[in-house]
Protein backbone atom coordinates (compact mmCIF):
# COMPACT_ATOMS: atom_id res chain seq x y z
CA UNK A 1 0.00 0.00 0.00
CA UNK A 2 2.84 2.59 0.69
CA UNK A 3 4.71 1.83 -2.49
CA UNK A 4 1.28 2.40 -4.14
CA UNK A 5 0.91 5.66 -2.82
CA UNK A 6 4.35 6.45 -3.09
CA UNK A 7 4.37 5.98 -6.79
CA UNK A 8 0.73 7.84 -7.66
CA UNK A 9 1.37 10.84 -5.23
CA UNK A 10 3.22 12.86 -7.70
CA UNK A 11 1.01 12.05 -10.25
CA UNK A 12 -1.92 13.44 -8.41
CA UNK A 13 -0.05 16.31 -6.80
CA UNK A 14 0.76 17.16 -10.74
CA UNK A 15 -2.93 17.07 -11.85
CA UNK A 16 -3.96 19.55 -9.23
CA UNK A 17 -1.18 21.60 -9.72
CA UNK A 18 -2.12 21.83 -13.27
CA UNK A 19 -5.63 22.18 -12.55
CA UNK A 20 -4.67 24.97 -9.85
CA UNK A 21 -2.31 26.58 -12.86
CA UNK A 22 -5.15 26.34 -15.26
CA UNK A 23 -7.75 27.94 -13.13
CA UNK A 24 -5.41 30.98 -12.15
CA UNK A 25 -4.27 31.37 -16.21
CA UNK A 26 -8.37 31.35 -16.72
CA UNK A 27 -9.22 33.86 -13.63
CA UNK A 28 -6.36 36.27 -14.91
CA UNK A 29 -7.73 36.15 -18.82
CA UNK A 30 -11.30 36.86 -17.98
CA UNK A 31 -10.18 39.62 -15.24
CA UNK A 32 -8.44 41.19 -17.85
CA UNK A 33 -10.90 41.42 -20.85
CA UNK A 34 -13.76 42.25 -18.24
CA UNK A 35 -11.33 45.23 -17.33
CA UNK A 36 -10.82 46.07 -20.92
CA UNK A 37 -14.35 45.63 -22.09
CA UNK A 38 -15.55 47.82 -19.50
CA UNK A 39 -12.82 50.48 -20.35
CA UNK A 40 -14.34 50.41 -24.05
CA UNK A 41 -17.68 50.75 -22.84
CA UNK A 42 -19.04 47.81 -23.52
CA UNK A 43 -20.68 47.06 -20.11
CA UNK A 44 -22.77 44.29 -20.82
CA UNK A 45 -19.52 41.82 -21.83
CA UNK A 46 -17.59 43.23 -18.93
CA UNK A 47 -19.88 42.61 -16.10
CA UNK A 48 -19.42 38.97 -17.76
CA UNK A 49 -16.14 38.15 -17.85
CA UNK A 50 -15.69 40.03 -14.84
CA UNK A 51 -18.23 37.21 -13.56
CA UNK A 52 -16.80 34.31 -14.90
CA UNK A 53 -13.28 35.63 -13.44
CA UNK A 54 -14.83 36.05 -10.04
CA UNK A 55 -16.80 31.96 -10.46
CA UNK A 56 -12.97 30.51 -11.00
CA UNK A 57 -12.23 30.96 -7.69
CA UNK A 58 -8.88 29.32 -5.86
CA UNK A 59 -8.01 30.51 -2.07
CA UNK A 60 -6.08 33.23 -1.89
CA UNK A 61 -6.22 33.69 -5.89
CA UNK A 62 -5.57 37.42 -6.31
CA UNK A 63 -7.50 37.70 -9.49
CA UNK A 64 -11.07 36.44 -7.68
CA UNK A 65 -10.53 38.99 -5.42
CA UNK A 66 -10.11 41.46 -7.89
CA UNK A 67 -13.09 40.77 -10.09
CA UNK A 68 -15.07 41.29 -7.20
CA UNK A 69 -13.53 44.15 -6.52
CA UNK A 70 -13.99 45.45 -10.18
CA UNK A 71 -17.53 44.12 -10.40
CA UNK A 72 -18.17 46.46 -6.67
CA UNK A 73 -16.78 49.49 -8.20
CA UNK A 74 -18.63 49.55 -11.52
CA UNK A 75 -22.04 48.44 -9.61
CA UNK A 76 -21.49 51.78 -6.91
CA UNK A 77 -20.53 54.02 -9.96
CA UNK A 78 -23.52 52.73 -11.92
CA UNK A 79 -25.75 53.88 -8.93
CA UNK A 80 -24.05 57.20 -8.41
CA UNK A 81 -24.76 57.84 -12.24
CA UNK A 82 -28.49 56.85 -11.86
CA UNK A 83 -27.73 53.73 -14.01
CA UNK A 84 -29.86 51.45 -11.37
CA UNK A 85 -30.52 48.67 -14.18
CA UNK A 86 -26.53 48.37 -14.85
CA UNK A 87 -26.09 48.45 -11.12
CA UNK A 88 -28.26 45.67 -10.32
CA UNK A 89 -26.33 43.70 -13.46
CA UNK A 90 -23.29 43.83 -11.53
CA UNK A 91 -24.86 43.09 -7.98
CA UNK A 92 -26.35 40.11 -9.33
CA UNK A 93 -23.03 38.91 -10.95
CA UNK A 94 -21.53 39.30 -7.14
CA UNK A 95 -24.09 37.46 -5.58
CA UNK A 96 -24.22 34.43 -8.17
CA UNK A 97 -20.79 34.34 -7.94
CA UNK A 98 -20.70 34.14 -4.22
CA UNK A 99 -23.62 31.25 -4.41
CA UNK A 100 -21.62 29.78 -7.16
CA UNK A 101 -18.23 29.01 -5.41
CA UNK A 102 -19.87 27.89 -2.35
CA UNK A 103 -18.97 24.20 -0.76
CA UNK A 104 -18.72 23.83 3.00
CA UNK A 105 -18.35 27.54 3.76
CA UNK A 106 -19.19 30.79 1.69
CA UNK A 107 -15.74 32.19 0.77
CA UNK A 108 -16.88 35.87 0.07
CA UNK A 109 -20.08 36.11 2.58
CA UNK A 110 -19.21 39.62 3.41
CA UNK A 111 -19.53 40.62 -0.63
CA UNK A 112 -23.02 38.43 -0.94
CA UNK A 113 -24.62 39.98 2.00
CA UNK A 114 -23.60 43.36 0.50
CA UNK A 115 -25.08 42.55 -2.56
CA UNK A 116 -28.04 40.91 -1.29
CA UNK A 117 -28.57 44.54 0.27
CA UNK A 118 -27.97 46.72 -2.81
CA UNK A 119 -30.19 44.11 -5.18
CA UNK A 120 -33.11 44.51 -2.54
CA UNK A 121 -32.54 47.66 -2.69
CA UNK A 122 -32.47 48.62 -6.32
CA UNK A 123 -35.38 45.94 -6.60
CA UNK A 124 -37.59 48.49 -4.56
CA UNK A 125 -36.92 51.28 -6.79
CA UNK A 126 -38.59 49.39 -9.39
CA UNK A 127 -42.47 49.49 -10.42
CA UNK A 128 -44.64 47.98 -7.74
CA UNK A 129 -46.21 44.55 -7.84
CA UNK A 130 -49.99 44.70 -6.75
CA UNK A 131 -49.09 42.70 -3.71
CA UNK A 132 -46.54 45.94 -2.90
CA UNK A 133 -48.87 48.65 -3.72
CA UNK A 134 -49.50 49.55 -0.19
CA UNK A 135 -46.39 49.13 1.02
CA UNK A 136 -43.57 51.70 2.03
CA UNK A 137 -40.27 51.46 0.18
CA UNK A 138 -38.46 49.84 3.11
CA UNK A 139 -41.00 46.98 3.34
CA UNK A 140 -40.81 46.47 -0.23
CA UNK A 141 -36.96 46.21 0.44
CA UNK A 142 -37.39 44.43 3.62
CA UNK A 143 -39.30 41.49 1.42
CA UNK A 144 -36.81 41.68 -1.30
CA UNK A 145 -33.63 41.26 1.11
CA UNK A 146 -35.63 37.91 2.73
CA UNK A 147 -36.36 36.58 -0.51
CA UNK A 148 -32.73 36.96 -1.49
CA UNK A 149 -31.72 35.57 2.12
CA UNK A 150 -33.28 32.99 1.11
CA UNK A 151 -31.15 29.21 1.02
CA UNK A 152 -32.49 26.32 -0.60
CA UNK A 153 -29.54 24.55 -1.31
CA UNK A 154 -28.78 21.19 0.72
CA UNK A 155 -26.76 21.68 4.23
CA UNK A 156 -23.19 21.08 3.12
CA UNK A 157 -22.76 19.50 6.48
CA UNK A 158 -25.84 16.75 5.62
CA UNK A 159 -24.10 16.44 1.87
CA UNK A 160 -20.84 15.71 3.49
CA UNK A 161 -22.41 13.32 5.81
CA UNK A 162 -23.98 11.43 2.56
CA UNK A 163 -20.61 11.23 1.02
CA UNK A 164 -19.59 9.68 3.59
CA UNK A 165 -22.03 7.01 4.15
CA UNK A 166 -21.86 6.05 0.66
CA UNK A 167 -17.91 6.15 0.90
CA UNK A 168 -18.72 3.58 3.93
CA UNK A 169 -20.80 1.58 1.81
CA UNK A 170 -19.34 0.99 -1.14
CA UNK A 171 -16.10 0.43 0.55
CA UNK A 172 -17.79 -2.19 2.88
CA UNK A 173 -18.99 -3.90 -0.21
CA UNK A 174 -15.46 -4.50 -1.47
CA UNK A 175 -13.59 -5.13 1.23
CA UNK A 176 -16.53 -8.11 1.56
CA UNK A 177 -15.85 -9.25 -1.43
CA UNK A 178 -12.24 -9.32 -1.20
CA UNK A 179 -12.14 -10.65 2.10
CA UNK A 180 -15.59 -12.63 2.53
CA UNK A 181 -14.48 -15.97 1.03
CA UNK A 182 -11.53 -17.75 0.84
CA UNK A 183 -9.34 -19.41 -2.45
CA UNK A 184 -11.90 -22.11 -1.79
CA UNK A 185 -14.65 -19.75 -2.14
CA UNK A 186 -15.75 -20.75 1.90
CA UNK A 187 -17.28 -18.07 3.62
CA UNK A 188 -15.16 -16.07 5.82
CA UNK A 189 -18.49 -15.58 8.78
CA UNK A 190 -16.37 -12.78 10.85
CA UNK A 191 -15.18 -10.71 7.79
CA UNK A 192 -18.95 -11.05 6.42
CA UNK A 193 -20.28 -9.76 9.26
CA UNK A 194 -17.93 -6.91 10.07
CA UNK A 195 -18.53 -5.69 6.21
CA UNK A 196 -22.51 -6.57 6.64
CA UNK A 197 -22.48 -4.23 10.07
CA UNK A 198 -20.47 -1.29 7.76
CA UNK A 199 -22.43 -1.65 4.88
CA UNK A 200 -25.81 -1.44 7.12
CA UNK A 201 -24.29 1.67 8.60
CA UNK A 202 -23.01 3.47 5.74
CA UNK A 203 -26.66 2.89 3.77
CA UNK A 204 -28.34 4.35 6.81
CA UNK A 205 -25.93 7.22 7.56
CA UNK A 206 -26.65 7.80 3.37
CA UNK A 207 -30.00 7.64 3.52
CA UNK A 208 -30.09 9.60 6.10
CA UNK A 209 -28.31 12.77 5.29
CA UNK A 210 -30.53 12.49 1.67
CA UNK A 211 -33.13 13.03 3.60
CA UNK A 212 -31.77 15.72 5.65
CA UNK A 213 -29.51 17.48 3.29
Amino acid sequence: MRALVRRWAPVVAVLVAAVCARVLVDGRAELHAGQAALAAGRHDAGVRHLRRAAHLYLPLSPYTASAYDALESYARDAESRGQNDRALTAWRAVRSSALGTRWLVVPYRERLDRANRRIAHLMALLPRAPVDRDATPAQVEDRHLALLQEDRAPDPAWVVLMGVGFALWMGAVAWAVRRGWDDDDRPQWPALRVAGAAVAAGMLLFFVALARA
